[in-house]
């Protein structure tokens, strides 16, 4: 499962929880691309996997494709992490391949927040 949330007109604070399997993946890609469809610079994005099991391969690749797709545009996105060694290597992978020095494993919100420049965020309920 996932959650988007809109921060400002080009941030982003994406939650992932449980697996996240190709359809899932494919959906969510579809409803990113759309939300942000109109922003051609400067995007921002915070993805929260703390809450992540493990994703498959084939969702690796659909989610490769996606950061690859928006290098052009992308101004900074972090990943928070938790301790959680599978998940934590499988999205080194995925950040090594999608090669951006745009892109960072983050441990926290706060540090996300300050990577992408974000002083704070609501969330609606």
């Amino acid at each position: 499962m996932y959650q988007i949330e809109k921060i400002n007109d080009t941030s982003f604070y994406i939650k992932a929880t449980g697996t996240f399997p190709p359809p899932v993946a494919e959906r969510f890609i579809k409803e990113f691309e759309e939300l942000t469809k109109d922003i051609h610079d400067k995007l921002s994005i915070i993805v929260d996997i703390k809450d992540a099991i493990l994703l498959s391969i084939d969702s690796v690749d659909i989610i490769l494709e996606l950061l690859k797709n928006n290098n052009e545009r992308l101004f900074r996105s972090a990943f928070i992490i938790a301790k959680n060694p599978p998940l934590s290597e499988e999205f080194k992978y995925l950040l090594d391949r999608a090669q951006s020095p745009k892109r960072k494993i983050v441990s926290d919100l706060e540090e996300a927040k300050e990577w992408i420049g974000i002083e704070k965020i609501v969330f609606k309920q």
